[in-house]
């Protein structure tokens, strides 16, 4: 008897364990069969690593699973998911058109079943990202408004991928390429600039030439300004001779003295004048006629040549025709000089 009891209770207890499994393995592959589900479309442009059975979450909540993929989308679906996103876009305070090369192309449709109690809104996001560095895709909801309502069963969203490791270190990239390009301009102006100011620090750059002879420069000037240079003498003894001549009125009587000097030398300059003219005379007559030097009687001044030409003019000259030659005026002159 105690051992037929000891059979019963060891088969309950398989029996109660494997109705216990059985229950939780139809609890996790139809979630809906014991709590009410809804079903959600979401559209997405690639659902690269997403897979059947993965997690739904509501702001990080788990709500519900990924129950199948279809893809491509007819063209129909894709205007529907579209004018979905084009609804999410226009409810954002200060949106602006999106441009058309910038518009993602949907062809991915992912439908998730979730909790019919979880509070999904219409205008809420769903976002394809990866759980951790390296875990598995997941779909999350977020951001809805409780003023546009909750989503119905078949409610259409325009999903959003989050960008992955290998896209987002591209648009790290794109953006880093053009600062390393300008980092590499600054770079080699910089080293134009080192080789630059290396040329001009050169022991024998002009520069470093100008320094040295600013420095000579510099030392000579100190030379010069010294208290015992020949420099300072000469403004002490420039000082004394000005004090000197300050204090005893020199100046004025050496004005005084200058100024009548001049006016003497004014009234022999006058003086002067008609012997300076006779002086010119004399000297035009030894270069037209030097013979004055000997017969000084023969010089012809021009009031005499006036006066024999006017005499000239009045008397009428007789020519006499003569076998005898008259004698020359200088020989008679010279005659009667001699008696």
């Amino acid at each position: 008897m105690q051992l037929q009891r000891n059979e019963i209770m060891t088969g309950l207890l398989v029996i109660g364990t494997i109705a216990v499994v059985a229950f939780i393995l139809v609890l996790l592959g139809a979630p809906g069969l014991f709590r009410p589900l809804v079903t959600y479309k979401i559209y997405f442009d690639n659902a690269v690593g997403i897979k059947q059975g993965a997690p739904v979450m509501l702001a990080g909540r788990k709500i519900g699973q990924v129950q199948k993929l279809f893809s491509p989308v007819s063209s129909e679906e894709e205007k529907r998911a579209e004018e979905a996103a084009a609804t999410i876009h226009s409810s954002e305070p200060n949106a602006s058109p999106t441009p058309a090369e910038n518009k993602p192309k949907f062809e991915v449709r992912v439908d998730v079943q979730v909790d019919k109690s979880a509070k999904v809104y219409r205008d809420a996001r769903a976002r394809l990202t990866q759980l951790g560095l390296l875990g598995d895709m997941a779909i999350d909801i977020t951001q809805g408004t409780e003023s546009s309502g909750r989503a119905k069963d078949g409610e259409i969203f325009a999903g959003e991928r989050t960008p992955d490791l290998g896209e987002a270190a591209a648009r790290m990239l794109e953006v880093i390429k053009p600062v390393a390009a300008e980092a590499t301009n600054t770079m080699k102006d910089l080293q134009q600039t080192a080789q630059n100011l290396n040329r001009l620090t050169d022991e024998n750059s002009e520069l470093t030439l100008a320094l040295g002879q600013f420095k000579t420069f510099g030392e000579h000037l100190v030379d010069l300004t010294a208290p015992d240079s020949s420099l300072s003498h000469s403004l002490i003894n420039i000082e004394k001779i000005s004090t000197s001549l300050t204090e005893n009125d020199n100046i004025e009587l050496t004005l005084q003295n200058l100024r009548a000097s001049s006016e003497k030398l004014k009234i022999t300059v006058t003086d002067l004048g008609p012997v300076g003219q006779n002086l010119k005379e004399f000297s035009e007559t030894i270069k037209t006629q030097p013979w004055r030097l000997i017969w000084p009687s023969t010089k012809k001044y021009p009031q005499e040549q006036q006066q024999v030409a006017t005499a000239g003019q009045q008397r009428p000259i007789t020519v006499r025709k003569s076998a005898r030659t008259r004698p020359s005026p200088t020989p008679t002159r010279r005659s009667s000089a001699g008696q």
